[in-house]
């Protein structure tokens, strides 16, 4: 997804989550013109329980991401979501990737905000 990996890349080279952060979501919700990502970090982290993500303790400056409906190819919010997540694991992949504090957390989700989260890490 063009322009993620450089908004995540700016996003860790800025900012140092406080170390009892150990989980990240990269939550999206619709637009009237297309979508929006943001990040997020907590204290905690349930598997079994999504509302871990609600308890934010960190959120970087540059917050949102927004995305024009056109600048995507999915057809709809899950295709959108699927592409959101496709290009995070190619972040974390990247050099820049490894070095950042989404490597070190103890688990990194995507999700739309009412909806289940899918675990990358």
């Amino acid at each position: 997804m063009k322009g993620l990996k450089a908004w995540l890349g700016r996003v860790v080279e800025a900012e140092r989550p406080p170390t009892t952060v150990i989980a990240f979501n990269l939550g999206l919700f619709e637009t009237e013109g297309g979508y929006c990502a943001y990040l997020t970090g907590a204290k905690r982290f349930d598997p079994d329980d999504d509302d871990w993500a609600c308890d934010e303790a960190f959120s970087p400056s540059e917050r949102y991401f927004p995305v024009d409906r056109t600048s995507t190819g999915a057809e709809d919010w899950d295709g959108f979501r699927q592409e959101v997540v496709e290009a995070l694991k190619a972040f974390l992949a990247s050099d820049a990737g490894r070095r950042s504090f989404l490597a070190k957390a103890k688990a990194v989700t995507v999700g739309f905000d009412d909806g289940d989260l899918f675990r990358v890490q």
